[in-house]
């Protein structure tokens, strides 16, 4: 009962900020919502911008100047990019997706990872990494104080979900295909559901079906009580933030 069109484009927030934007993406089932070599930005129907900074750049703060671009951070691009969008359009939400860490640095001998190495990165994700995103959100929030500016929890949500039976006997490879780590279905269906709970404020419909050819078992045959776990998580963190 919900309609909803999309257009993004590629690369890093060192690239995005490099204005305006050009509309990228196609997918087969969701229309586009901007033709970008024939309509200018201001005149396409956006209502919500969701951006996402690289997964691999945790090792200093927001604010640190990008190692190969003196001049840029995470947090200043993403200024530009914001400013920008609300010189186009009035009334923009904007999502910062919080992802997940890159893996490589956990692997002692290649993907996927060991029990210990598993166990480790997903203390990061949910500690240090996760704290980094606060950071960056918060800064946000401080700098475009008119705007609704909201975090979406994914990385740290799959994370936590994953450590819990029965979903913690879900093979790693299964879930990611290499240490990037790009995510299989399994993978993306938790990050659309958690993008979506996030957007929509409600909990996933209970009357879907997850398709079992691609998703875990152990996903698919609990789906209610994964969009349980998965809405309760948002509910705390929508808590913890309220009350900082």
């Amino acid at each position: 009962g919900k309609h909803i069109a999309v257009s993004g484009q590629y690369g890093f927030l060192p690239q995005h900020d490099n204005l305006p934007p050009i509309a990228q993406w196609g997918f087969d089932e969701v229309n586009g919502v901007w033709d970008s070599d024939n309509v200018p930005f201001s005149a396409a129907e956006f209502h919500n911008i969701l951006i996402t900074p690289g997964n691999f750049i945790q090792d200093q703060s927001p604010s640190s100047a990008y190692w190969d671009d003196p001049n840029t951070s995470p947090l200043s691009a993403t200024n530009t990019i914001f400013n920008w969008c609300n010189e186009q359009t009035e009334n923009l939400d904007f999502y910062v997706y919080e992802n997940w860490p890159d893996m490589g640095g956990y692997l002692g001998s290649g993907f996927p990872p060991t029990a210990s190495e598993w166990q480790a990165y997903n203390t990061y994700t949910q500690g240090d990494f996760h704290d980094w995103f606060v950071e960056y959100h918060d800064s946000l929030v401080e700098a475009f104080p008119n705007s609704c500016v909201k975090m979406i929890p994914v990385g740290t949500t799959i994370s936590k979900l994953l450590a819990t039976a029965p979903y913690n006997t879900i093979a790693v490879d299964t879930l990611y295909e290499d240490d990037a780590p790009h995510g299989r279905p399994t993978i993306y269906f938790l990050a659309a559901l958690t993008t979506y709970m996030t957007y929509y404020g409600e909990k996933a419909p209970s009357r879907y079906a997850p398709p079992t050819e691609f998703i875990a078992p152990e996903i698919a045959n609990n789906y209610i009580a994964v969009v349980d776990f998965i809405w309760d998580e948002l509910q705390a963190f929508n808590d913890a933030n309220d009350e900082s």
